[in-house]
């Protein structure tokens, strides 16, 4: 009985030996090659640093968004109207759009107005919200006696403005990097060229950040509301073939009046360049007169 005590209790030695030696087995597979003075915290966290990354980084990451990630969200398309419209009355048609932007809460971007064979004309520049152009352009379409010309376009702007959002969040987050780098480097008394030139980072990488934030808000602004560029003309009344003129003698008379008056103008204005031109002229003629004249008077006598 007593060898079969003795037995088993090595038995358990060894399976107690066993499994305290295979127990920090990971921890130290884990540490080998590190400094003694690590600790698993920071093995952890290196091995989630160094773990393979399986898909892009979400709404609270640094990277770059596939154009998958881009499809899902709400396109932004960048909506152009060019029309011409030809309507009864022109300068009515231009209250009538005013009134109608106003409804729509868009705004008139431009407007002009002129006369053309004494006939008024215009165009305007039309700002409405973009999930409203077609009813605004069914309205046009209604206050118009005919459309000349329409052409509709769009431009896609989803994948610039995802990639802005990136750009924006990788150099916000360089930026509170260097925000801290800068406060260190501050702390730790160190030299004056290196906090000029952590100052030159930031000052650039904040330049950049505003620069991006600008063209994202013009994205926004631009694909909210639809640009409708109108131009308005008049319906042309028709011409008669023979067109009835009245005869006056009085008419006449002033133009005739009008006539004589040019005639006389004209030759005073020919009197007065020939008065004040005469010396430049005269003077050479009576010199060549008198010279030819010599000639004559002397060939007579040596004949």
């Amino acid at each position: 009985m007593k060898g079969k005590r003795w037995t088993i209790g090595i038995v358990l030695l060894l399976v107690v030996a066993l499994v305290t030696s295979c127990a920090p087995r990971r921890v130290k597979e884990t540490i080998v090659g590190a400094p003694q003075d690590v600790s698993e915290e920071a093995v952890v966290e290196r091995e989630m640093a160094e773990a393979p990354k399986e898909a892009p980084a979400d709404e609270e990451g640094y990277g770059e968004i596939s154009w998958e990630a881009a499809e899902a969200e709400e396109r932004m398309i960048i909506r152009t109207v060019d029309m011409t419209i030809v309507v009864e009355d022109t300068d009515e048609t231009l209250r009538a759009l005013r009134n109608l932007v106003e409804d729509y809460d868009g705004y008139i971007a431009s407007s002009r107005r002129w006369l053309s064979n004494e006939q008024p004309h215009g165009r305007m520049t039309l700002r409405v919200p973009a999930e409203s152009l077609d009813e605004v352009l069914d309205q046009l379409q209604d206050m118009a006696f005919k459309v000349e010309d329409e052409n509709i376009s769009g431009e896609d702007v989803t994948q610039e403005y995802v990639d802005l959002q990136a750009r924006l969040r990788n150099l916000e987050a360089t930026e509170e990097e260097l925000l801290i780098l800068l406060t260190e480097v501050r702390e730790s008394r160190s030299k004056a060229e290196d906090i000029l030139a952590i100052h030159r980072e930031l000052t650039e990488i904040r330049g950049q950040i505003e620069s991006l934030k600008g063209r994202k808000q013009y994205l926004e602004r631009m694909s909210a509301l639809a640009t409708i560029n109108v131009t308005i003309r008049p319906k042309e009344a028709l011409k008669p073939v023979v067109e009835r003129t009245e005869w006056s003698p009085l008419v006449t008379l002033n133009r005739a009046l009008r006539a004589f008056v040019n005639i006389l103008q004209v030759l005073v204005d020919l009197a007065i360049y020939v008065l004040i031109f005469s010396p430049f002229i005269v003077v050479p003629m009576l010199v060549l007169w008198l010279l030819v004249r010599w000639i004559r008077r002397r060939g007579k006598k040596g004949a």
